[in-house]
């Protein structure tokens, strides 16, 4: 979800049930999970007016929230009356809600765990957007995906790679001859 929506680990916290539209093929991005001190505020609101977004469920992702579905339906039944019932998509086996801090700490464990290079959360945000930049969408297009209701946060949030710095360096060695 961080990945592949750009979505802020508030947006994938708060994501319900309610918000999958699996006939309509899109998910509504209209709750959040926000860590306030000790205390985990789960709202039905999001940053801005511009954070307030539906995205396209495609068939990968699709596929992964029914298995999800299916799953958190089946430990339902065996947890019977210790089960914690909500609309959340990221919970515990028994239910409850997975608190912002302990997803953070799971991803970087995660990533030590798979030898991949340390990196936040948040970042891959970033990587959202700049895989979508370097795809040639717009400032415009890339904000919208990423909820910013203003295209200069975007610029913050995509980054131009190696290669094409690379492009960049030959077609200005071709104009100045070098």
């Amino acid at each position: 979800m961080g990945a592949f929506y750009g979505l802020r680990r508030s947006e994938i916290l708060g994501l319900r049930w309610s918000a999958v539209d699996f006939k309509q093929k899109k998910i509504s991005i209209i709750h959040t999970a926000v860590k306030h001190g000790a205390k985990t505020v789960y709202d039905d609101k999001v940053k801005n007016r511009s954070s307030r977004r539906e995205l396209p469920l495609k068939p990968g992702m699709e596929s992964y929230l029914k298995r999800l579905y299916a799953h958190q339906k089946q430990m339902k039944k065996l947890c019977g009356n210790c089960h914690h019932d909500n609309d959340y998509l990221c919970k515990w086996e028994d239910g409850r809600p997975l608190e912002p801090n302990n997803v953070t700490r799971q991803f970087r464990l995660f990533l030590a765990a798979n030898n991949l290079p340390k990196i936040r959360l948040h970042d891959l945000r970033h990587s959202a957007a700049s895989l979508l930049q370097a795809m040639g969408f717009s400032a415009k297009e890339i904000a919208e995906w990423l909820g910013h209701g203003d295209v200069r946060s975007t610029s913050i949030y995509t980054h131009v790679e190696d290669a094409t710095k690379g492009k960049m360096a030959d077609r200005l060695g071709e104009v100045l001859q070098i």
